[in-house]
Formats: C-alpha cells, structure tokens, sequence
C-alpha cells in the first residue's frame, strides 16, 4: 500500500468506483458509435470483409480479431453494434487488466493513476476508437499478459502457467510486433533476480507448452504462406530503397520519434507531477518491480534497435509501439513509488477525465462534420440492389467501399478487385464493379482489367451513380459502376 495513514472504507472502494466510470465511458462510446453517420474506415472495413470467410489467416494480420468479430457477427448480425461492443469490451479489458496487474506493485492509487494515464495516450485514447482493430487486441492481451505475470510471482500454480503462455500465443496472433513485448516480458523477467527465482521454475515448461500448442492452428498456415503474411508488412517496414546506411539512420530516427509522440502527452503530465514532488521523488531501483520494467523497456528498446541495425526496419510508427509501450505509466509509477499518492492520483484523475470528455467530443465532431468521414453507403447499397437485384458478386476498387457496402447488404459476396486480379478466383454469373473514384488513372476504361482476367465476360452496362447531398447527414457520394455477365467455369 502506498496510502498514508488507514484507509476508509470509501478510499478502499475507490477502485471499483474508477472501474464502474471506465465501464460507462465505453459504454457511451458504443452507443456514440451505433448512432454516427461516420462510416468504416480502413481497419474496421477489413475485419467486416473477414467475416465472409473463417479462415486460418488473413493476409499480413494474424486471424485472432477477425476470429473474435466472426463470433460476434455470428451472435449479433454484422453491424456496427457488434464491431464496436467487440474493440470496446478489448479497451476496457486493458484498463481493467493494467488496474489488476498495478495494484500488488504500487497500490490503490497507483492501480488508478496507471489505468487512467492510458487515455492520455493517444493510440489508445483517440486512434483506438478512430479505426485501429489489431493493434486493439495486441494491447489488450499484453496488459492480460502483465497481470497473469504480476499473479505469478505471488502464486506458482500450473493453471497460471498454463494462461500465462496461451496468452503469449493469443497475443502472436493479435499482432506480429507482440513478438518484441513478449520478448521483453521474458529477457526482463530473467534480468531480476528475485523474478528468476519466483518465476522460472520446471512449471516453466507448462507455458511453453501451452503456448506451442495454441500456435499449432494459425502456425501451420503462416509455414504455407510466408510470403503472403509478410508482404505488405515488409515493404511499410521498410521505409524506402535509400540504401542499408539510409534505412538505418531512418530507421532510429523513427524509433525515437515515434516513442516520443507515443508517450507525449503522458511525458508531460507525469513530468510535472514529479517536478512539483522532485524533493521526495527518487527513483527506488532497489524494488524488483522497479529494474523489471527499466531491465523491460532497455529490452524493448534492443529488439526494436536490432531490426533497424538488420536494415529491416526503415520506419516506425506510433502504433506499433502500442503493444509495447503501454505499460510506461505503470514503470514510471514503480521507479518512483513516492508518487503514487492519493494528491497525484487526483490530479490524474482530473486530467484523465478532461481528455475523455474531449476525445468524445471530438469523434462526434469527425463523425457529423468530417467530410471524408461520412458517405451514404446504405443509400447507395439499397439502390445498387434495387438496381442490380441479379447481382450476388460486388468486386469494390478500394477496402472502404467494400467493407461499408457488404456491411448493408451481408447478402452480396463481396470481393477487392487488387485481390480478385491477383488470385483470379472462380466467379459466375452477374458480378457488379464499383469504383469509388480512387484511382491513379482515367475514369475510361477503368473496368478493363477486370475483362482481362475474365475473358468470357461481357459488359452489360456502365455508368455513375451519385446518391445523397452534402447537406444530408450521411453526405453525398458518386460512384461507378459496371455490370458484367461471367460464365462459369
């Protein structure tokens, strides 16, 4: 305990309080998001497109979230209740799980400011809600992880071993770059003696066990197709061909930009509150937890160091980052436990909420003023189909127009034509081309490619559709279209 004196019985409810406020601000995020007229953006219209098939794998993202959306699809229709019930049940599970795994290392309070320090950052307090998916679950089974871990050391049993590597496993099929925290949870783990000891015993092997096993699954089909999961992922990586000196020097460039603009404005924050207590705030690295998490981020830091110096890693974004930095407000917190105090976690408290209150805000003002955030996708899906009634393939140019179009009518089968071009799939019968204007080229001839891949097909017909109006809630869009007649093979 970090509180002074004995604490009241309304102190010792404090944190059930805090996590029936964290619980009604997802709440209020999910029914903002079921009344938005903002569509799907990139991220969300994937794992809608995902739900046509169950699959092992899905491209350059491991399957897990596409696996979770499909069981709550399955339950409760594809709509945007079920996408946002699924990514905010994933955000308040980290904040619950960051609460838990907090509170045996710095206290009650310190639980509460560490929990509430999440939406000051803005991967999680702003992008989180705007469009990121994987990145979503990767966090959340990481803070899973870290309260699996902290239980650990307290409590030896094969059942905690056993959850603690299906959660390794879980999170390699969250999001590849949990493969870095896992690796710093490890190497930290082992760096502190008293953790060594408390931890890594021969029921060690339970976990790695549990963790093979839960990877057999998706691990088979990555084996088959490497080259497709790691792709895409390679070339954003990358960063450009400015040669191996270029790519490195970006490289770590990046890495520190994006760490800092991850944890800013936190840094700022947490700077003053120890400016103003710098007298009896020390740093306490003769704590465990406190060189656990120094000996963690130096780990980190060396991982994500070692993929730029291998000319690998030539860019860094802030949500990469994500998985791995998430739990800096609690290592602050460890190395200076003076600090978590009922006076700071106040003023935490305050800040926190002051953030919350503008983050919806603004996704309200995005969804309802944004002029790239809102388009008449059920207008337009409801005249395609009135139109087309004969069509039950829909090939989209683009991931957005896709996924919002087969989120209002589930009935079409709904393919990209990038994809459709490349793996050539059996198709027959009436399919419908949509562009929705982002093209490199010309608006003639623009389902030209589609032909050429299918030469049995004959355009039927092909025009522009417009819908709604600017003023209108949902706003106005124009789109192309082509009806073409395949013969099935």
């Amino acid at each position: 305990m970090r509180d002074d004196g004995t604490p009241t019985a309304y102190e010792q409810g404090a944190g059930t309080r805090f996590l029936l406020v964290v619980a009604a601000y997802f709440l209020l995020h999910v029914v903002l998001r079921v009344s938005s007229p903002a569509m799907l953006d990139l991220d969300e219209a994937e794992s809608v497109l995902s739900y046509q098939e169950l699959q092992l794998g899905y491209g350059t993202q491991p399957p897990l979230y596409s696996w979770l959306q499909w069981l709550l699809f399955s339950l409760f229709g594809v709509n945007l209740l079920a996408l946002s019930v699924q990514k905010n049940l994933l955000l308040f599970g980290t904040y619950l799980a960051m609460f838990c795994a907090a509170r045996p290392l710095v206290g009650r309070y310190g639980a509460i400011m560490a929990a509430a320090s999440l939406v000051l950052l803005p991967q999680i307090g702003w992008e989180s809600q705007r469009d990121l998916t994987h990145s979503v679950l990767a966090t959340c089974v990481a803070a899973l992880t870290l309260w699996c871990y902290v239980g650990l050391l307290r409590q030896r049993s094969a059942l905690r071993y056993a959850l603690l590597g299906l959660l390794l496993g879980l999170g390699l099929q969250s999001k590849y770059n949990f493969a870095v925290y896992a690796l710093g949870l490890v190497a930290s783990s082992l760096l502190v003696p008293e953790h060594r000891r408390a931890v890594w015993d021969r029921k060690a092997w339970i976990a790695l066990a549990a963790l093979l096993l839960s990877l057999v699954p998706h691990g088979l089909w990555l084996f088959e197709h490497l080259d497709l999961a790691t792709r895409a992922t390679g070339a954003k990586m990358h960063g450009g061909a400015a040669g191996y000196g270029g790519n490195v020097a970006r490289g770590f460039a990046g890495m520190v930009g994006a760490g800092f603009l991850f944890l800013t404005p936190l840094w700022i924050v947490y700077g003053w509150i120890w400016w103003r207590q710098r007298e009896q705030a020390r740093a306490s690295f003769e704590l465990p937890q406190a060189r656990y998490f120094l000996w963690y981020h130096l780990a980190v830091s060396a991982c994500v160091a070692a993929l730029v110096l291998g000319g690998g890693l030539g860019s860094v974004k802030e949500r990469w980052l994500q998985p791995i930095l998430f739990l800096s407000p609690l290592a602050f917190l460890a190395i200076f436990p003076m600090l978590a105090q009922r006076a700071a976690c106040r003023g935490v408290l305050w800040t926190a909420g002051i953030f919350a209150i503008l983050i919806l805000a603004g996704l309200s003002a995005r969804a309802y003023l944004g002029k790239n955030t809102r388009a008449p996708f059920a207008e337009l899906s409801a005249q395609l189909m009135r139109r087309f009634p004969q069509a039950r393939i829909l090939v989209a140019s683009e991931l957005t127009a896709a996924g919002n179009l087969y989120l209002h009518n589930p009935a079409w089968t709904v393919m990209l034509l990038p994809e459709v071009l490349r793996r050539r799939p059996a198709l027959g019968g009436e399919v419908l081309l949509i562009d929705s204007g982002q093209r490199t080229g010309g608006t003639s001839g623009w389902p030209e490619p589609f032909l050429r891949a299918y030469p049995g097909g004959v355009l039927r017909e092909h025009g522009r559709l417009a819908v709604g109006t600017p003023r209108d809630r949902h706003g106005a869009m124009a789109v192309d279209y082509a009806l073409v007649s395949v013969k099935e093979k």
